[in-house]
């Protein structure tokens, strides 16, 4: 059986205001995004794509396709856009921007 860390439980998100006042939010561990009018309906929003994602790779035929599809890490300038958020939220308010994390619900993470 495989050896999963805390840290394996833990996708990282970032999400910023874009024009039009809409929220943009991208899952950096498995490269997913989703746009919605507020940073409440963003989270649900991600966090419903993040497991209908998840269940459709466990429930895949192909299994030795699964550990690709669980690496699925976002570009590199996205990473970097979260690490810049996450660098301004620490010096001073970022309102417009914000990071946050998703756990992959345990009923799946022990399913693979």
């Amino acid at each position: 059986m495989a050896q999963f860390k805390p840290s394996d439980l833990v996708l990282r998100c970032y999400a910023n205001r874009v024009n039009g006042g809409r929220w943009f939010g991208v899952c950096l561990d498995l490269n997913l995004a989703a746009e919605a009018d507020s940073p409440e309906e963003l989270k649900k929003k991600l966090n419903d794509i993040i497991l209908s994602y998840l269940e459709t790779v466990i429930e895949t035929d192909d299994k030795d396709s699964i550990p690709s599809l669980l690496s699925r890490r976002a570009p590199i300038n996205d990473w970097l856009k979260y690490y810049f958020i996450k660098l301004l939220i620490s010096i001073r308010n970022f309102p417009n921007n914000f990071i946050f994390q998703e756990l992959i619900p345990f009923h799946l993470s022990g399913s693979c």
